[in-house]
């Protein structure tokens, strides 16, 4: 009996179903490890060579701005071509560039064009990530269960990072390194993904910019996204200015990678019910219930003087992430058709975190500018009630008019 290589098992195993779920959890695990060594904690690393908080609200402007461009455009490529796990690995190796020149630049003006290249890449891998793993789903709403992969991720490296800024002996290059390291991996681990290239593509016809044209025309769409950007917007003072906002209230590098494994709990919990939720109120009261949640995380994040205070109100803050991912990539899965299910989520995505980020990014580097993180978080809080408010009417009049429907 011939006997197999321990390279052939292994990649054997990955073709199973268990093995097919077990690796899509794990590079969900590797991609948000390394975002979670390096987006939270690069407002401290802008900080220290002195850059000011309209210069870091303007870097995490770009990074969100070019994000939302370049992730619908490689998303429809990948589409177009059905060649998502290339497109991947093209993202991840552009990425590695980027943090390698890094750590070399200590302006404004050198970093921008770095923090561009970063941007260019980031976030297709999310989308590309998210189609392949829907596509090999049996059942779609069971997509929460993988994604927490990168919730625990995100949780344990922020963690990590925080401890390891702690002690003397690391400095906050540490976190280009980090990322480079869970980045590196992916690149290896996309080799065991499902495939979804041409000979196991589905037969759902070539995608076209027809596609993209007539889901944005489908009704009540477009003011979904615009509910997700609004979410967005709000999201980017966190990500951009929550390090800083714990440092002016006196936590440690400790107590912000913490806060944000606190956070991971909330996150875990919600996704872990997200299918009971979603069969009970359906994708669109997800998104509304994550902005219940996010009003009240702004007003108490305001409040808090007490750094400790502050795990409590990330616990909580996890889950509205959960809902409004949860919920929106269930409402594009729903809606998009199945030959453009990538640009659909990238869309998503480059919407919340793109345009979004970016405008929340340039507006909140300039609210803690002028007034500091407790305003700051005050004036969100209020922007979080906005949207609250608008997507219940977007909610009631979509149920008005089903009710009214042939």
């Amino acid at each position: 009996m011939r006997k197999t290589s321990p390279a052939a098992r292994i990649k054997g195993f990955f073709k199973t179903p268990r093995g097919t779920l077990t690796g899509l959890w794990a590079a969900f695990f590797l991609n948000m490890a390394g975002m979670a060594a390096f987006v939270p904690y690069v407002g401290l690393y802008y900080e220290s060579i002195n850059l000011q908080g309209w210069q870091i609200g303007q870097l995490s402007s770009i990074r969100s701005l070019v994000s939302f461009i370049s992730s619908i455009l490689l998303a429809f490529l990948s589409d177009v071509l059905r060649r998502h796990k290339l497109i991947l690995r093209a993202c991840i190796l552009i990425m590695i560039t980027a943090l390698l020149l890094y750590p070399h630049a200590a302006s404004f003006t050198t970093l921008l064009p770095i923090v561009m290249l970063y941007s260019i890449t980031l976030s297709p891998t999310n989308s590309i990530l998210t189609r392949t793993t829907l596509n090999a789903l049996d059942n779609p709403r069971d997509y929460s269960i993988v994604r927490m992969g990168g919730s625990i991720g995100w949780g344990i490296i922020t963690l990590v990072t925080g401890l390891l800024l702690d002690t003397p002996a690391f400095d906050l290059n540490i976190i280009f390194s980090l990322h480079i390291f869970f980045l590196v991996l992916l690149f290896v681990f996309s080799w065991f993904l499902p495939e979804t290239d041409p000979s196991s593509s589905r037969s759902d016809g070539k995608a076209s910019p027809k596609d993209i044209w007539n889901m944005l025309s489908l009704p009540a769409f477009l003011p979904w996204m615009g509910i997700i950007f609004l979410w967005g917007l709000t999201e980017a003072s966190i990500s951009s200015f929550l390090f800083l906002h714990i440092k002016h209230i006196g936590g440690s590098p400790a107590l912000m990678g913490t806060a944000l494994s606190v956070s991971l709990l909330g996150e875990i919990a919600a996704l872990a019910a997200a299918k009971r939720i979603q069969n009970k109120l359906g994708s669109r009261r997800m998104m509304i219930l994550a902005f219940v949640v996010r009003v009240f995380w702004f007003a108490a994040a305001a409040a808090l003087q007490e750094p400790p205070l502050i795990l409590i109100n990330m616990f909580i803050g996890g889950t509205s992430f959960s809902l409004i991912h949860a919920g929106g990539v269930a409402y594009i899965n729903q809606r998009a058709p199945g030959r453009i299910s990538t640009t659909a989520q990238a869309l998503r995505g480059s919407i919340q975190f793109g345009l979004g980020g970016s405008a929340g990014a340039l507006i909140s580097g300039a609210l803690y500018q002028a007034y500091g993180s407790a305003a700051l978080y005050r004036i969100m809080a209020g922007v979080s009630l906005i949207g609250l408010l608008l997507a219940l009417l977007l909610r009631s009049v979509e149920h008005a008019r089903e009710k009214t429907a042939p």
